[in-house]
């Protein structure tokens, strides 16, 4: 993100000319000052990770990092310094999250989760990492991000993380910090880099995937989910020459667009490009939401039917879960 520094002149009565230094109002210094308390730093063994405050119940702190900071001995700082133990409430490994449990006995407010996704591509973000214990300053990022994308965590996962992707320099003490929009709120958790990645780019896991990841853990301690192992897009969200070019009508508002199917996916032989997915059994995705949500309702080696359009002609086929 680029910040402009106008400099206006004009003479004053005695003919000297006076240069002016008017900042651009694109400064994010209320909006850093705003989050930055439900950020925290989290020392783990040797390593140092941020955090993100996403509640407090009956004295103790949920707080969600990457899976990295787990550990037998965590040590979490607060933006004011003050320091607490906390504990692993569980992780997950396909999308590199963990939970911690911190008591405090001082006010501290989290960030709210809302209920839709708030980013399209090209928004401008910022990336908030805890306050460094050595340097004592907190570490901020700010770039332009992409619209969510499927990426796998690691090269041995079958599960398609919703992911964003930004124009920023994000260095190790930030994953588990916070992404937020120019308003404040949070869009993501600051990640290091997926299984398929550019070098000169940074991460960060959705907002809806985190908040699904997170209240599962919450609830089991671990995550349990299905996957399809597809890459897909909601036709709903396909500007209209893209619909146009993949013969879709322009007001076609429903079902989910396959854009790639692994070779190792559940769906492999079954569906194709260009397939259009209208429910997995009989719960119809329109979004991305949708089939996260299905996906997160079942278990890998369950078995599901998926209804989906090909050349016009409406199939149901079965797989296995993965």
């Amino acid at each position: 993100m680029t910040y402009q520094l106008n400099r206006l002149s004009n003479a004053d009565s005695e003919g000297n000319v006076v240069v002016h230094n008017k900042v651009d109002t694109n400064d994010i210094s209320s909006v850093v000052s705003q989050v930055r308390t439900n950020v925290v730093s989290i020392a783990s063994a040797d390593d140092i990770y941020s955090g993100v405050i996403i509640e407090k119940e009956e004295g103790s702190l949920y707080i969600v990092s990457v899976s990295e900071a787990v550990s037998d001995q965590i040590t979490v700082t607060f933006d004011s310094g003050a320091k607490k133990n906390a504990t692993v409430v569980g992780y997950d490994e396909d999308t590199d999250v963990c939970v911690l449990k911190c008591d405090v006995d001082f006010e501290v407010s989290g960030f709210h989760l809302t209920n839709d996704s708030i980013v399209k591509a090209g928004c401008n973000v910022i990336g908030v990492g805890g306050r460094n214990n050595v340097t004592n300053n907190i570490s901020i990022n700010s770039g332009v991000c992409s619209e969510e994308g499927s990426y796998r965590m690691h090269a041995n996962s079958v599960y398609l993380a919703e992911i964003y992707e930004m124009d920023m320099n994000v260095n190790e003490k930030q994953y588990g910090g916070a992404l937020v929009d120019i308003s404040g709120n949070l869009v993501g958790m600051l990640i290091h880099h997926p299984n398929e990645y550019s070098s000169h780019m940074s991460y960060a896991l959705s907002q809806e995937e985190l908040k699904k990841v997170y209240r599962e853990i919450r609830k089991d301690g671990k995550v349990t989910r299905g996957s399809l192992d597809i890459c897909v897009r909601a036709i709903k969200d396909m500007e209209s020459y893209e619909k146009n070019e993949n013969g879709f009508d322009l007001d076609t508002m429903n079902g989910l667009f396959v854009s790639d199917v692994n070779s190792n996916s559940c769906c492999y032989g079954i569906l194709m490009y260009g397939d259009q997915i209208l429910k997995v059994n009989d719960q119809q995705v329109d979004s991305l939401k949708d089939l996260r949500n299905v996906m997160y309702s079942l278990k890998s080696n369950d078995e599901v039917e998926i209804t989906y359009v090909r050349d016009g002609t409406t199939s149901t086929s079965g797989v296995t879960l993965k």
